[in-house]
């Protein structure tokens, strides 16, 4: 018999991808997921945590003082709530590679040395100052994603060796320091899939998962252990009910992570969210999986807001039995008036911030504002996805966005001013490229010197945006990690007075040609419908702004 109800879910922030919580935003995200019904907040932290005798990890970064996370634990714990520490003792701890302090015990990219004593004494130290710092005994250890275990040093020390086994090893050694502090670890569970799949994490083929059960079966998991099965793309219930029956395999001590996603630029994907929390939850409450998580991860700058994705930490509660408020009438204006009496806004209302990134209603998503921001007007690398109307698209979705900060002063509406002042930039800058070089082209010197008269106006919107954006920011997070978008965004201001500048001279004579409105543009394989298989690279800063290097 299914259950009906979760026995806990939790919500994972991303503190380690440039931004960081500040306490008074913490607090208040911990209070609003304590009104919908959640168990525990836990912070993800790479490096971005002060560790005893480890001066360079988290190095300004932003970390986190044991003062700061026992304030939040504390007030976690006045509310009937954990904080829970989720970090990592394998793979991911990219912002350390850099210094030579960690140089030994690195195996390749992210991944530290298995069986190296540096690498222990690095997970010791971890595991120790989490252990005095937070209150509660439970520890995610990370160890997803090692793709490359044991093939750059270890694989030049020890020779070629199973890989599984090398986990397995290092596991051990984890899971020993974990009992020494007195820790329950858990761990993501996806590297003993890829290593028995050629990469893949699960199987929907029969046969292919039988032979995959078979083999996860001979996997011996340290005794107390638990694995997270963690997804977040998926629309289709079953898909997530077959991974979950490949998972009991391996261990009857299984919970589920789900997204809210806020991974792929300046808005949120709510829409999705939605529909893949609904499939996911409703498997795990089919297949007894009683413990769940939602993450919300950032990407190469997060810039979406965490507040951006309420709805889908609202609907998480509502589907698992764990809302408090609800009074399971089920009817729309019910789930309405919860959200808004917590929130102060409708629900409507927050999603109205997927507009932002233009049609992406229920499946569809894509990262349209952020590739759109930074596409370069001269390299127009990326002008083969710029939608008919985009201008008009724009204007109007800025309009929808200010009007919900003109109902009275609330305490989201920074949010949606930020995200307004970005549609109003785009509502120029988005088709720039396109406009700029079908006028060189044709030789359109009339439209070429409309066009140099405006860019000095979106330069104004952008710095509107960009002292909007900082708002936000530091609403939310430290003030570290925001030099990122200060160089980002001042680089493309440049960039604009530059091309402003290029005209001017072509104009005057000055200048025979433009040398990137003389070459032809191809077409970018990023698909606006359906999945992309490389839908990642398009979140990155450095693959948007140009086709040359930033770094080596």
């Amino acid at each position: 018999m299914s259950i009906t109800k979760l026995r806990e879910l939790g919500v994972m922030v991303d503190c380690s991808r440039n931004a960081v919580m500040n306490i008074p935003a913490l607090k208040e995200l911990i209070k609003i997921c304590h009104e919908f019904g959640y168990d525990y907040i836990g912070l993800y932290t790479e490096d971005t945590i002060e560790v005893t005798g480890e001066p360079y990890f988290g190095y300004q970064r932003g970390r986190y003082t044991r003062e700061e996370i026992q304030e939040a634990d504390t007030y976690a714990h006045s509310l009937g709530m954990e904080l829970r520490p989720y970090i990592q003792t394998l793979a991911h701890i990219n912002q350390i590679t850099g210094y030579t302090e960690y140089s030994e015990c690195i195996d390749v990219n992210d991944i530290l040395l298995v069986g190296n004593p540096r690498t222990e004494q690095l997970i010791d130290n971890i595991l120790k100052t989490v252990s005095e710092t937070y209150s509660t005994r439970k520890v995610n250890i990370g160890m997803d994603e090692a793709h490359m275990v044991g093939l750059g040093k270890y694989l030049e020390l020890h020779g070629y060796r199973n890989r599984v086994d090398i986990i397995l090893e290092h596991l051990e050694l984890v899971v020993k320091i974990c009992k020494k502090y007195g820790l329950q670890p858990q761990m993501w569970s996806d590297m003993f899939f890829r290593l028995l799949t050629a990469g893949a994490y699960g199987t929907e083929n029969s046969e292919a998962a039988k032979e995959l059960s078979e083999n996860l079966s001979k996997i011996k998991i340290p005794d107390g252990l638990e694995l997270v099965y963690w997804d977040y793309y998926s629309t289709d219930e079953k898909h997530y009910e077959m991974i979950l029956d490949q998972h009991k395999a391996l261990t009857s001590n299984t919970s589920f992570a789900g997204g809210a996603w806020r991974w792929m630029g300046f808005a949120p994907y709510n829409s999705y969210s939605l529909l893949i929390t609904k499939a996911a939850i409703k498997a795990c409450l089919s297949k007894d999986i009683d413990s769940v998580a939602m993450t919300a991860w950032g990407d190469d700058g997060t810039e979406c807001s965490i507040f951006a994705v309420l709805p889908v930490l609202y609907e998480a509660p509502r589907l698992g039995g764990k809302l408090p408020t609800d009074n399971n009438s089920g009817s729309k204006e019910d789930k309405v008036q919860t959200f808004t009496a917590i929130t102060g806004y409708t629900l409507e209302e927050f999603m109205l911030l997927d507009l932002v990134n233009p049609n992406c209603e229920g499946k569809k998503k894509n990262n349209l504002s952020k590739i759109l921001l930074f596409n370069d007007p001269l390299l127009c690398s990326f002008d083969s996805l710029v939608p008919d109307g985009i201008s008009s698209y724009y204007e109007k979705t800025a309009q929808k966005l200010f009007d919900v900060t003109r109902k009275g002063e609330r305490r989201f509406d920074h949010i949606f001013d930020s995200m307004g002042k970005l549609c109003l930039v785009l509502a120029h800058k988005a088709d720039l490229g396109c406009r700029l070089r079908k006028a060189y082209q044709a030789n359109n010197t009339q439209t070429l010197k409309v066009i140099a008269k405006e860019i000095p106006q979106i330069i104004n919107l952008l710095d509107d945006f960009y002292d909007a954006f900082r708002k936000q920011w530091l609403y939310e997070n430290k003030s570290y990690g925001f030099e990122v978008q200060t160089v980002r965004i001042g680089g493309l201001k440049q960039r604009l007075a530059d091309i402003a500048l290029y005209l001017d001279d072509y104009l005057g004579g000055r200048m025979d040609k433009i040398q990137e409105l003389e070459t032809e543009t191809l077409p970018v394989g990023y698909i606006l419908e359906g999945a992309s298989a490389n839908e990642a690279e398009f979140s990155s800063y450095q693959k948007l702004v140009t086709t040359s290097r930033l770094s080596w």
